[in-house]
């Protein structure tokens, strides 16, 4: 894994478990954090659990304790890891193995208190079936960086969901229990544990926007066809639960050379300045790095930095680009100097 419903009922489901149920929260989570694991999972799932009345809580208890003990296993994650094969002789033989499987990495995660997604991804099933919630592990595509606007990202995570009261709810333990650092070779060199509650019960528009399961055809009430979670937008996952785009929606523009552009989205931060890079015409970096490591500012590169109106009416940023080459390939948009929204540009001839 690289790093970081229906509408009714998820309102009502999002309403009782972060309004009404933030206290009991806090409780669950204060619980969560001082239960100690002493090799007998069962123990802890059940100390875990035993006061709580609803699946949700005990959802709950269980992912915090996790995120609170787990820690990511950045080291782990740059070997060179080749894809496991379980070879098996018929059904019965296979489930016998995978079990097997899954209890070598559950055992290791619990005695090294490290893992990769996959790692969280089955302790966090193993620990709902304790406690009678249905659960499963799902393997599937993300979308870390902007090249992936436009296909499926990378088949390299795995992330949980629940089932209540016939409803499907998704969360992703890795995502939601840190990030890694990354060195100058591109590798991960630290762990930052900072949980993250967007990846708790995450509404699935939302979720997938960077998600998508290797097989949607084993998520109950799954209906997200591939190809809208192919064609979105790229969206920086920091932001993703700050912003609603209106438009325009697909990450794939279809336009004609002096046609205008209209961007449009909502926005619950505040944006100072607003810039747009093309595979034409790019604003220059005004940072570097030193052979010391030490970032350097750049004054004139600053200056020569160029911005884009926009107009802003409490939370909606509208703004517009006119396209003036036909070998335009992709627009970014960046605010306050980070990239944070990519479109691909197909041109139409008049």
């Amino acid at each position: 894994m690289k790093f970081p419903e229906k509408l009714i009922h998820l309102t009502f489901i999002l309403f009782f478990a972060f309004s009404f149920g933030q206290n009991n929260f806090q409780k669950i989570d204060s619980i969560a954090h001082t239960a100690n694991y002493k090799g007998d999972l069962n123990q802890l799932v059940f100390h875990l659990t035993e006061n709580l009345q609803n699946e949700i809580d005990k959802t709950r208890a269980i992912y915090s304790w996790i995120i609170d003990n787990i820690s990511y296993d950045y080291k782990l994650f740059n070997e060179a890891r080749k894809s496991i094969k379980i070879k098996c002789k018929n059904k019965n033989d296979c489930n016998i193995k995978k079990k097997e499987y899954e209890n070598k990495i559950i055992e290791k995660v619990l005695r090294k208190r490290k893992g990769i997604c996959s790692g969280y991804s089955l302790l966090f099933k193993r620990m709902c079936e304790l406690a009678k919630i249905t659960c499963i592990s799902i393997d599937g595509y993300v979308k870390t960086n902007s090249r992936h606007v436009g296909n499926t990202g990378i088949l390299d995570h795995a992330w949980n969901a629940v089932i209540i009261d016939g409803q499907t709810y998704f969360l992703d333990l890795t995502w939601a229990s840190g990030y890694c650092e990354k060195g100058e070779n591109k590798k991960l060199k630290n762990f930052v544990k900072k949980k993250n509650d967007f990846y708790w019960f995450t509404p699935t528009d939302k979720f997938t926007i960077d998600h998508f399961p290797k097989n949607p055809e084993k998520v109950l009430n799954f209906d997200i066809e591939k190809d809208d979670y192919k064609n979105q937008p790229y969206i920086e996952n920091s932001i993703i639960p700050f912003i609603e785009i209106e438009n325009p929606e697909q990450g794939i523009i279809v336009t004609k050379v002096n046609d205008p552009i209209v961007f449009k989205f909502k926005y619950s931060k505040e944006i100072k300045k607003l810039q747009i890079n093309t595979n034409l015409k790019r604003n220059p970096k005004f940072y570097s790095t030193n052979k010391k490591g030490e970032k350097v500012f750049n004054q004139k590169a600053f200056d020569k930095q160029e911005y884009i109106n926009f107009d802003k009416i409490n939370d909606d940023y509208t703004f517009s680009y006119k396209i003036e080459k036909d070998n335009l390939k992709y627009i970014e948009i960046w605010f306050d100097y980070n990239l944070k929204l990519k479109y691909l540009i197909k041109i139409e001839q008049n």
